[in-house]
């Protein structure tokens, strides 16, 4: 679902894309739909989707190339690679697998 009903539209947007980065749905260098498109699919006024293109540019999530299209940065951090990261740290740090499954239920048990 696109739309967060506590936030606006744009914002929805630019929160859903910035999470599928995060989450490596979207790579690296990847062409995202054109206004248009993601307007159509989304039901939303191109506007809408190119004032949250604008926002994500802003924020550093997102590249333009002028009659190409619009492109995800580079240098973005994805969530899973990040925490990869953070588990071989936890073990090496000698926390045990079951320590770290241990922790992972507890926080999903906390939602």
């Amino acid at each position: 679902m696109w739309i967060n009903n506590k936030l606006s539209v744009y914002e929805s947007i630019v929160e859903r894309i910035k999470r599928d980065i995060a989450l490596g749905i979207i790579a690296k260098d990847e062409k995202l739909p054109s206004c248009r498109d993601l307007a159509l699919q989304m039901g939303v006024n191109p506007n809408t989707v190119q004032r949250a293109y604008s926002e994500l540019e802003k924020q550093g999530a997102i590249y333009t190339v002028p009659k190409k299209g619009v492109y995800v940065k580079g240098d973005t951090h994805n969530a899973l690679d990040e925490a990869r990261e953070r588990i071989r740290e936890l073990k090496a740090a000698g926390i045990t697998r079951s320590q770290i499954e241990e922790i992972t239920e507890s926080v999903f048990s906390e939602e």
